[in-house]
């Protein structure tokens, strides 16, 4: 079942819109410009690693680093450690 609900969490994150990047930024007061939620997005399309991989999330995180700024790849984390948090699955990003 975790690896069929990651799966889907992996779906949701290759879906995810600017507008969402922006709500979340906020949501959580984290910065994120227009320019980086795009960045962000289209990152997230292309990306092939598994975020719940300690080693694929790092990965992922360099990756977008390099097409955004480290400042924008910590934000993702941040994002993404809130996200997994509100939804009680925080373990599966050990």
């Amino acid at each position: 079942m975790k690896h069929v609900a990651q799966q889907i969490v992996m779906q949701k994150l290759r879906q995810l819109t600017v507008e969402d990047i922006l709500h979340y930024s906020q949501k959580y007061h984290i910065k994120v410009t227009q320019n980086e939620a795009k960045q962000i997005v289209a990152a997230l399309k292309k990306n092939q690693e598994n975020p719940f991989d300690p080693e694929g999330r790092k990965r992922m995180l360099k990756n977008l680093a390099a097409i955004t700024s480290t400042e924008t790849a910590k934000s993702v984390q941040h994002i993404l450690i809130k996200l997994a948090k509100e939804h009680g699955v925080e373990h599966w990003l050990q």
